[in-house]
C-alpha cells in the first residue's frame, strides 16, 4: 500500500487517489504534524500509535506497524502544506473529520497537549476539518 502511495503523492494527477489509501495518507500527514506543528503532545510514537489504534481499531502491534508505513509514506511526501492539500482534496471529509476527532480525544488527557482551540485550528487549516465538527455531541436530558 505504501508504495503506491507514495508513487500518488508525486504525481497526484496522473492516476485517481485510491480510497483505500487514505488510512496510510491521513497517517502519513500526522506523522508530519508530529514533526512540526505538534512537537510536544505527538512527537512520541505511542502517541501516534494511541491515535491511529483509536481511530482504526487496532491493536498496538498493528498500530506501530502502521504508523512505520506511514512513516515511510511521509519521508516521500512533498512540503507540509502541499500534502495537506492534495490529501483535502483526495480524502472524503468523514474520513479526515474522524482522523481529527482521534486526535482530538487522544490529546484531551495529555498535559503536554496544545490547548483545545489550537488542535481546532490546526484540524481545520491542515485536514479542512471546520472545528464545530469536533465538538463533542451534546446529550438531551
Amino acid at each position: 500500500m505504501g508504495r503506491n502511495l507514495r508513487f500518488w503523492l508525486t504525481a497526484p494527477d496522473a492516476a485517481p487517489f485510491d480510497p483505500g489509501d487514505a488510512p496510510v495518507a491521513l497517517g502519513a500527514l500526522l506523522v508530519r504534524l508530529s514533526r512540526s506543528h505538534l512537537t510536544c503532545a505527538l512527537a512520541a510514537p505511542p502517541v501516534i500509535d494511541a491515535i491511529l489504534a483509536r481511530r482504526y481499531d487496532l491493536t498496538a502491534q498493528e498500530a506501530a506497524e502502521m504508523r512505520e508505513t506511514c512513516e515511510r509514506v511521509e519521508r516521500a511526501a512533498p512540503d507540509t502544506s502541499r500534502f495537506a492539500a492534495i490529501l483535502r482534496a483526495a480524502v472524503d471529509y468523514h474520513e479526515r473529520r474522524a482522523l481529527a476527532l482521534s486526535l482530538w480525544e487522544e490529546l484531551a488527557g495529555d498535559a503536554r497537549a496544545p490547548d483545545p482551540e489550537r488542535v481546532a485550528l490546526l484540524a481545520e487549516a491542515v485536514l479542512g476539518v471546520h472545528p464545530a465538527d469536533l465538538a463533542p455531541p451534546r446529550r438531551a436530558g
